[in-house]
């Protein structure tokens, strides 16, 4: 019998020995796993001395929680990774004092590095004042790294968190990153948390790990450029009136609208045409615009997304073109329309359609292909195209910087192409206005 191994490990070590021609050294496993636990142990108090509660997020460790054949986490798969990763929550406008966990950890045998860079900007005004606050902590001990990811609260909406830029210092095994590689920044909504047994260790995890999962593989943000905002409004100046601001309210109101609307649906959508671009160039809402609008891929059309919005207190303004071409949905509220764009791919790219009531022509409009992000406006977390520039363009040209408040919906966007007529026959069908736009009030 091994002097080291304890009781907890030997039906954990049972499950692992299945014959001595595999040549399991079972006093190197249990002694191991001996290791980590204090190690874990360390870490856990640490933290916890000074207020600050840890989350196990690392993505394999979940993985293996939420696996059900074979059993799920214990001591040996942790020890046996070459990073581990956990998550502490914090308030943006009082980051967290780590001088002294740092301390405590070099204490106790690791190397720490802490790394920092600029937060989230949430209001042009600090553009050019965004001070630098603590990211991510990197710690290395025999060779085993710990990872901890600060997830900040932004507005009690959603948690944020900063690119790991300069990981790497300590030796950092940067392909390993789950959160922050590739300078990226990430968002995740707020999530509940329960305990997990690891062996005989209690730790806190996601309440629900597979939808914690889902999330995180689609988690990457883009900061809107509050530079390029500011210049904006120093060159044309923030319409401040009262008609501006009682606009923006309405759109604010709508974003969250559609945002329960769809996601209710598992719906996900973007914003699209002047919403996006007033966010790119302005940060912002273009208090001209007087809609919203926004984007959703066909292939996650609902059947019951009328309804819906309807049920939320949105009356249907109109319907053109078919599920399987052109298709867009009108809605009004509160005197504000939405419109909702459903985006094709096919062999010459992605597009939306549009349609001419009058004469029953149809237009496309043209876009680069596209991944879409998550962003921030208005205090909302939304979607956009990652590579909005691209998109911007294609659907206001170069000149996108300088506001243009005369803009005809077929011939002003320079990628509007005429796709064919819908014949006289179906207009019934593929044109319904049931709201004329002088009664949107």
């Amino acid at each position: 019998m091994c002097k080291h191994i304890i009781r907890d490990n030997e039906m954990y070590l049972a499950r692992f020995i299945t014959s001595e021609s595999e040549n399991y050294d079972a006093c190197a496993i249990a002694e191991k796993d001996e290791v980590s636990q204090i190690v874990l142990r360390d870490i856990l108090a640490i933290f916890s001395q000074q207020g600050i509660r840890l989350v196990l997020v690392d993505k394999l460790a979940l993985e293996a929680i939420s696996r059900k054949n074979p059993p799920g986490l214990n001591l040996h798969f942790l020890s046996s990774q070459v990073v581990t990763t956990f998550a502490t929550i914090a308030n943006l406008k009082s980051p967290p004092d780590l001088e002294n966990s740092l301390s405590d950890l070099q204490e106790v045998g690791f190397r720490v590095d802490i790394l920092t860079g600029p937060g989230i900007i949430l209001d042009v005004r600090h553009a050019h004042a965004n001070a630098n606050i603590p990211l991510h902590i990197v710690a290395e001990r025999t060779g085993w790294w710990l990872h901890v990811v600060i997830l900040y609260d932004i507005h009690g909406s959603f948690l944020w968190h900063g690119p790991a830029t300069g990981v790497t210092t300590l030796g950092f095994p940067e392909d390993m990153l789950q959160y922050g590689s590739g300078g990226r920044e990430g968002v995740l909504d707020w999530f509940d948390v329960r305990s997990s047994k690891l062996d005989d260790l209690e730790i806190e995890v996601p309440a629900n790990t597979s939808e914690f999962l889902a999330e995180t593989a689609n988690s990457t943000f883009i900061s809107c450029n509050y530079t390029r905002a500011k210049e904006f409004f120093d060159t044309y100046n923030d319409d401040t009136s009262g008609e501006a601001l009682y606009f923006k309210a309405k759109v604010l109101q709508i974003i969250r609208l559609s945002k329960l609307v769809l996601e209710s649906l598992e719906v996900p959508f973007w914003l699209s045409s002047g919403t996006c671009l007033g966010w790119f160039r302005q940060c912002d809402v273009i208090p001209y615009s007087k809609d919203v609008d926004i984007g959703v891929w066909i292939k996650h059309y609902h059947p019951g997304i009328i309804d819906a919005f309807v049920a939320k207190g949105f009356w249907l303004h109109s319907i053109f073109g078919r599920v399987n071409d052109s298709y867009e949905l009108s809605f009004g509220y509160s005197g504000v329309k939405l419109d909702i764009f459903f985006f094709y791919e096919d062999s010459r790219g992605m597009w939306n359609g549009g349609t001419e009531f009058t004469s029953g022509q149809k237009y496309r409009y043209d876009f680069p292909k596209f991944q879409l992000c998550w962003t921030e406006l208005m205090g909302i977390k939304v979607r956009v195209p990652c590579d909005t520039l691209s998109y911007i363009e294609a659907n206001y040209g170069d000149q996108w910087f300088e506001p243009i408040k005369e803009w005809d919906w077929n011939k002003s966007p320079p990628n509007a192409r005429t796709n064919g007529y819908w014949p006289e026959l179906e207009w019934r069908e593929v044109i319904q206005i049931f709201y004329p736009e002088a009664e949107d009030s």
